[in-house]
């Protein structure tokens, strides 16, 4: 498993005065894919540490994740219908304290793709605040999910640069 494929309902609410879904509405469909993601499921692995019922989220103990980056490209309109849409998530990297987690806002069939996204993910010591080491297990976890990391169009260098 590489990715997950998450259907996010649109809301009338989540359209602006343009006529389209609002660019904060869309990075919250993106919090709502890493939430999901995070707080999926794992299979119970004893030798692992990972109990009945854990996920991501749940094995964190004394930790807790915040963002440290966020970027995103908005490549289409993603207009109000009453249907889902979906967003793909995956791990593009993993660091000593850190993951990326990457996303396209898109239809479930790829066929359309109205925003592509990135989030570095900083794992730290909820008392201190400082960065804390991923452990073994959730590298293991992590590396599951990982694979190429988002093409963001090319901007042009600043003119003198």
């Amino acid at each position: 498993m590489s990715s997950l494929l998450i259907p996010i309902q649109m809301r009338f609410g989540d359209i602006d005065s343009y006529g389209h879904v609002n660019n904060v509405t869309m990075l919250q469909y993106l919090e709502d894919a890493r939430v999901r993601l995070m707080s999926r499921a794992l299979p119970e692995d004893a030798a692992a540490g990972i109990p009945e019922g854990a996920s991501f989220r749940s094995l964190l103990g004394e930790r807790q994740t915040v963002i440290g980056r966020q970027e995103i490209e908005y490549t289409e309109q993603l207009l109000y219908r009453p249907g889902p849409v979906f967003v793909r998530v995956w791990v593009s990297s993993v660091g000593g304290s850190s993951f990326v987690l990457d996303y396209a806002v898109q239809e479930e069939d790829g066929s359309r793709v109205y925003a592509v996204a990135q989030t570095a993910v900083v794992q730290i010591d909820r008392g201190t605040g400082r960065p804390v080491r991923l452990d073994g297990t959730q590298r293991e976890l992590l590396e599951q999910w990982v694979d190429a990391p988002t093409r963001f169009a090319r901007r042009p260098a600043p003119a003198g640069a």
